[in-house]
């Protein structure tokens, strides 16, 4: 390997577990750097890779950050699974060992007050998706004769796609409020482009939930009541995920 860093991929505490037998990006093994109470999980990588300029190259190229993101994602969902984690995000960088305990040292008494409030919980998202986007059989067709009858056929169409977005996004204020109080803590992210999910629908709501684990049958209980009574298929539960949204104000 060229020159090397080292790839930071979460902060757990210092309990004397090792992520044994895991390979991380670039099939690298995975170990920790411990300092105190804190320990992260890493693996060396090259600056060929994730040097300043390199990494800005990749993350422009899509496959590259797709491979890179889930074995980012498969080292911490499998620490996850052993031990409370604080996910860092994709291509968190540190020169060498020592500036990773020296980043540790500086923010240790957020990340273990953070570590706490993560303990015994998982994250769990849910989506609410409006109206379904009409696809090319149910378009209006124009008419033989005249484009008038054609274009009031779009406008009526598109109003009648409004009237549904604003719809579900009435039912996604109560689905929020509802699962908030069934959760330890919510976090709302920006709804996601159809581009990137690859649903035609508009998505109105993009929420993830903080739940304790002795608790998640209640919440899944809750979100289906929720669902009962709305299109099917237009309240979305994924997860469980690590705490990737509940990280956020601990300096990464």
């Amino acid at each position: 390997m060229s020159e090397s860093a080292v790839y930071m991929y979460a902060l757990a505490r210092s309990d004397g577990w090792q992520p044994t037998s895991l390979r991380g990006v670039d099939d690298q093994p995975v170990r920790t750097v411990s300092t105190g109470p804190l320990s992260c999980i890493v693996s060396t990588v090259s600056l060929d890779q994730f040097g300043e300029q390199a990494l800005q190259r990749n993350l422009e190229d899509l496959a590259w950050l797709e491979r890179t993101a889930r074995q980012h994602d498969a080292i911490v969902h499998a620490c996850a699974s052993r031990t409370t984690v604080m996910p860092l995000r994709m291509a968190t960088i540190c020169a060498d060992d020592d500036s990773v305990r020296s980043r540790l040292t500086g923010m240790a008494d957020q990340v273990v007050e953070t570590l706490a409030q993560l303990e015994g919980r998982d994250e769990w998202g849910v989506k609410v998706f409006a109206g379904e986007s009409p696809s090319a059989d149910s378009r209006p067709r124009p008419p033989r004769t005249s484009g008038t009858a054609y274009l009031q056929q779009l406008r009526d169409q598109r109003a009648r796609i409004g009237d549904s977005v604003e719809a579900a996004a009435r039912d996604a204020e109560v689905i929020f409020a509802a699962l908030r109080d069934r959760a330890v803590l919510a976090h709302r992210h920006r709804p996601q482009d159809g581009r990137l999910t690859g649903d035609a629908r508009t998505m109105v709501l993009n929420a993830a939930f903080l739940v304790d684990r002795e608790e998640a049958a209640k919440f899944h209980d809750a979100v289906a009541e929720l669902s009962g009574s709305r299109p099917a298929g237009s309240v979305v539960l994924t997860g469980p995920w690590p705490p990737y949204s509940f990280t956020t104000g601990v300096d990464r």
